[in-house]
């Protein structure tokens, strides 16, 4: 007895510290926890009954109340922690302070993410010691965090087996993306993939690119320099469907848009009709024209008030850059700051032997046309062909064209909306045909596709003709490197600032305490 009243209680306070400490480090251990807490709460109990007098006599004295006091405020500011993380929890918001969002989600996918259709689901088979997967959740967790309709598991296929044939995995790193009976999956975890991924699930509607051929127009199936497997690769990732287009029955009634990439020989007049009738319908057309080549679209471009003047793009600015004059650049602020294909655009993009556009003074009714992309101020559109042959260019203000010049331009119309049927609730909606236009098609080629923002740019105006804004390009984020130039002036003042006067000066402040201290 004397021993469990001297012992006992310290013991079982030790033997409950153990068990809660072997619950916070391997929760699995439940018998053992139990037994040592148990029997240590026991023993805690008989400890404090058989010395209820001493721990009266302490709990009544004034170090027992003083240290009640401090106990309450310790519960107090407990429990202003706990409601302060409880809130955080319910009402969150992040902060990306980094200068690039490095850390952020793209605006094209937070506008995705908010306008979800419906519920979507992503399960993710990846191994538990997988070095990609932290990436993975860290990158899914911002996309919770932007809608709740997105749910997000992780299922390890070595451990859960059933699960992994039920979906037919085979492969690790597998992303399964499912949305009501759409289902898309990707092995790539970026957020290119995943938000593409999500578009066609949530979007029903089959989307079909027709690409011109039969007018030595860039072909689809060539995979050299001068082909677009590339564009067409691209393309399909995004999940349109990509097809070859004869123009002798007309524009397909299924094409979502139509695709001239720079015809060689000029369209039969009777196909000219057929693109114009096009879009008179409301459709959507990329036409790029060479320099040197007549598709014979002038009357169908006119329409919309635009036309390719007969002349070749001459940039110094490229030279600058260790390029050619004849493949003018497009810089970073070139580019129109309002049209959906080039706000978010701020990418050099490069056009080999480009011809310059020129917008009519007084367009045509109902049509809006924009400046999309504009060469620098010493460019110019260089008319005299022997002068440009011969290498040695100058520029002529009476025939050239001054820069900056328009390379890129769209254009759209509104179309007359059909006559409402009898007993529908609403008319139908108004309809506008777009047209982008470049003087250049080598841009879209193998060879320069990715070249700087060639692609990125192509992309997005394919999107934008596919009415689909939010299907746009995500280049991954670059980290910029932090560099510090200081004068031998600023290294001495922060050398005597920093290095040696506050040592110093804590050292002074701590020793005329010490010496005061001693004195009282």
């Amino acid at each position: 007895m004397k021993i469990l009243r001297e012992y006992g209680g310290w013991a079982g306070a030790l033997m409950v510290i153990l068990a809660i400490l072997t619950s916070l480090l391997a929760p699995e251990r439940t018998t053992y926890i139990l037994s040592v807490g148990g029997f240590g709460a026991l023993l805690l109990v008989v400890g404090l009954t058989l010395n209820r007098a001493r721990v009266l006599a302490v709990l009544k004295g004034r170090r027992a109340r003083a240290a009640g006091a401090s106990a309450g405020y310790v519960l107090t500011v407990l429990a202003v922690v706990v409601l302060v993380n409880f809130l955080a929890v319910r009402h969150n918001k992040r902060f990306d302070l980094t200068e690039n969002a490095a850390f952020s989600l793209s605006e094209q996918t937070i506008k995705v993410l908010k306008a979800l259709p419906r519920e979507v689901s992503v399960t993710a088979f990846y191994r538990e010691v997988e070095p990609t997967r932290q990436k993975l959740q860290d990158l899914l967790q911002e996309y919770h965090y932007r809608s709740p309709k997105l749910s997000v598991r992780y299922v390890d296929p070595d451990t859960n087996p059933g699960e992994a044939k039920r979906y037919g995995i085979t492969e690790y790193g597998t992303i399964v993306v499912e949305s009501g009976k759409q289902e898309s999956r990707t092995n790539t975890g970026d957020e290119e993939s995943l938000t593409n991924a999500i578009i066609k699930v949530t979007k029903d509607r089959e989307r079909i690119v027709y690409v011109t051929t039969g007018h030595g127009e860039r072909s689809l199936a060539d995979g050299e320099r001068g082909g677009l497997t590339l564009l067409k690769g691209e393309l399909e990732k995004q999940h349109y469907t990509v097809k070859p287009l004869v123009l002798n029955q007309g524009v397909p009634a299924d094409a979502t848009l139509v695709i001239i990439p720079g015809p060689q020989k000029p369209l039969l007049e009777a196909e000219a009709k057929m693109v114009g009738d096009y879009l008179e319908r409301g459709g959507h057309l990329f036409c790029l024209q060479d320099p040197g080549s007549d598709p014979g679209l002038q009357a169908v471009l006119a329409r919309l008030g635009l036309r390719v003047r007969k002349d070749v793009v001459i940039d110094k600015v490229s030279q600058l850059f260790g390029g050619d004059a004849r493949i003018p650049m497009v810089p970073a602020d070139g580019y129109d700051e309002t049209h959906p294909v080039t706000k978010t655009f701020r990418y050099q993009t490069f056009f080999p032997l480009a011809s310059s556009i020129e917008i009519a003074a007084t367009l045509p009714e109902g049509v809006t046309a924009t400046k999309l992309a504009q060469t620098s101020q010493y460019s110019w559109g260089e008319t005299n062909d022997a002068e440009f042959k011969s290498g040695h260019i100058t520029f002529d203000e009476k025939s050239d064209t001054k820069g900056p010049v328009i390379i890129g331009a769209a254009a759209t119309r509104k179309m007359e909306p059909k006559a409402k049927s009898e007993g529908a609730a609403t008319p139908p909606p108004v309809s506008e045909a777009r047209l982008l236009l470049f003087g250049d098609s080598d841009f879209i080629s193998n060879a320069y596709f990715n070249a700087s923002g060639n692609g990125d740019l192509t992309l997005n105006g394919v999107a934008w003709l596919a009415e689909q804004e939010d299907l746009v390009s995500i280049r991954p984020k670059t980290s910029t490197p932090r560099i510090v130039i200081l004068t031998p002036a600023q290294v001495r003042a922060y050398f005597w600032s920093i290095v040696a006067l506050a040592p110093i000066a804590i050292t002074a402040v701590g020793v005329g305490i010490w010496a005061r201290r001693k004195k009282l």
